[in-house]
């Protein structure tokens, strides 16, 4: 599966290169366990931060695989929120336009991990979107179409998530960061199968500083509860947990 991790925090931090190392080794093909045994995160990567200087959100994308791309050079960055996700796929799947974060021009951005039936997503209301849905067969771009599409119709992100998951079927998993400059969604939605904890999501709160990641690098870091939505504030870091009806 997908690798992933955000860290968000009240003032501006560096992140750990100690942890940095520690995620970047369960991307490595060296990384073999019970629960990872189909390969590993060679198809590229890609991080997003806010900029110190204008608070905007920036994207960078990179084809190199993680493992022997400049990671370290995240730990250079000074920023309130880092998010990186490292993507695992089929060989022949490989593409630039593919690698996550993922935008298609609206209000949210996504990386995702698990997989969902492209064929489960059904037609949408907003044309732009329709369009973009039928000239695409990655999952994660669909789910974020159909995201949109239910809040451009004013329901909440809460509800719209409680709809989606009624009519998508998935493969593995939905768990994703919805996020844009202002705020991070944490969702989970996902089968218990033999890949074990990473087809979840793992939560590390503190009074200044939030990690949220597919693998429990930090010590007492707990398992977020399947069919769930965390929503943070990120600028006055409030936090909001959710169960979602499924």
């Amino acid at each position: 599966m997908c690798r992933m991790f955000f860290q968000c925090a009240k003032q501006p931090f560096n992140i750990n290169l100690h942890f940095l190392k520690k995620f970047v080794s369960t991307c490595h093909r060296q990384y073999l366990r019970k629960y990872n045994l189909f390969g590993h995160h060679n198809l590229g990567w890609g991080f997003a931060y806010i900029s110190q200087d204008d608070g905007r959100l920036i994207i960078k994308r990179d084809i190199t695989p993680i493992y022997q791309a400049d990671w370290k050079g995240l730990s250079q960055i000074k920023t309130r929120f880092l998010l990186v996700h490292a993507r695992k796929a089929h060989p022949w799947n490989k593409s630039f336009k593919n690698l996550h974060p993922i935008n298609i021009g609206e209000n949210y951005q996504i990386v995702h991990n698990g997989v969902i039936k492209s064929e489960s997503f059904g037609k949408l209301n907003d044309a732009n979107l329709e369009k973009i849905r039928k000239d695409t067969m990655l999952d994660t771009r669909r789910y974020l179409c159909y995201i949109t599409d239910k809040l451009k119709n004013g329901i909440n992100l809460k509800n719209s998530l409680e709809e989606i998951f009624r009519t998508i079927e998935i493969g593995a998993g939905a768990n994703a960061f919805l996020f844009n400059a202002k705020e991070c969604n944490v969702i989970t939605h996902h089968n218990d199968n033999f890949n074990g904890r990473h087809h979840t999501l793992f939560i590390k709160k503190s009074m200044e500083c939030i990690n949220v990641c597919t693998t429990p690098i930090l010590n007492s870091a707990v398992e977020i509860s399947n069919n769930s939505l965390i929503q943070i504030d990120l600028n006055n870091f409030d936090m909001k947990f959710s169960r979602l009806d499924i």
